[in-house]
């Protein structure tokens, strides 16, 4: 099974900065995932350019899907993360992050959310988790926590993946270490960077792992969003056979 993270920044054209979601639909078909985590989605909103953007692609793809919310821009302008799937979605829920109290740090400050779903892989039930991490520390450190909560509250396979707007060594990402595995650490074309798409100079988008075997991972090298796309390739762990005596 093949699981994909993509930040498309609203479904915004990378070359030609216009918001194009016929464009973004087609290039989802041709690479091909079977599970793909979105970030940046706009929902229906007030402003013209928030429209039903998973819906638009499960009606062009065929496929199923789900919105997250993360925050309500400049009013009442839902924006967050999604999932897309050929499979049934067999359970899924929101969960927000909690913002910071402290909010001193100089950046950019913005909800966000962490999707989980449970899908099929092979036979085998897996929680799925889409994340989009904020830009300030604080914001991260809140996110970490409420997503190592959630991988300690199930004992499934886990994939997790998402924008993290950190690169691989800061030490926020230690408790998510201590618990799964990192897909970059397995296969060298997972290392390279993925923002910004054109040229990039740094790694932020990531998918770990945990109870499932990783046949490969990289980054591909399509110039769509601003970010790179990260791609995997799951199996169910073969379940050991019974001798019977």
């Amino acid at each position: 099974m093949k699981f994909m993270s993509f930040n498309i920044q609203h479904a915004t054209d990378y070359i030609r900065q216009v918001i194009d979601l016929d464009y973004f639909a087609k290039e989802i078909k041709r690479l091909n995932p079977d599970f793909l985590g979105l970030n940046e989605v706009m929902n229906e909103g007030d402003d013209e350019e928030y429209t039903d953007q998973v819906g638009f692609f499960c009606k062009k793809l065929g496929w199923n899907g789900f919105f997250g919310l993360g925050d309500l821009i400049d009013g009442n302008n839902p924006f967050g993360n999604a999932i897309l799937t050929k499979y049934p979605i067999l359970e899924v829920e929101n969960f927000p992050i909690p913002d910071p109290e402290d909010k001193s740090e100089p950046a950019y400050y913005e909800s966000r959310c962490v999707i989980r779903a449970t899908v099929d892989v092979d036979g085998v039930e897996v929680c799925w988790l889409v994340c989009h991490m904020g830009l300030a520390k604080l914001e991260r450190v809140n996110a970490v926590e409420l997503i190592t909560l959630l991988i300690d509250s199930t004992d499934k396979p886990i994939i997790l993946m998402g924008d993290f707007n950190v690169e691989p060594d800061d030490a926020v990402l230690d408790p998510i270490r201590e618990r799964l595995i990192d897909t970059a650490d397995l296969f060298e074309g997972a290392r390279e960077c993925t923002y910004p798409s054109d040229k990039p100079f740094k790694k932020i988008d990531y998918i770990f792992f945990r109870g499932l075997e990783c046949t490969g991972a990289e980054t591909l090298h399509d110039v769509i969003a601003d970010h790179l796309p990260v791609v995997a390739n799951f199996e169910a762990l073969e379940q050991p056979k019974l001798h019977i005596i």
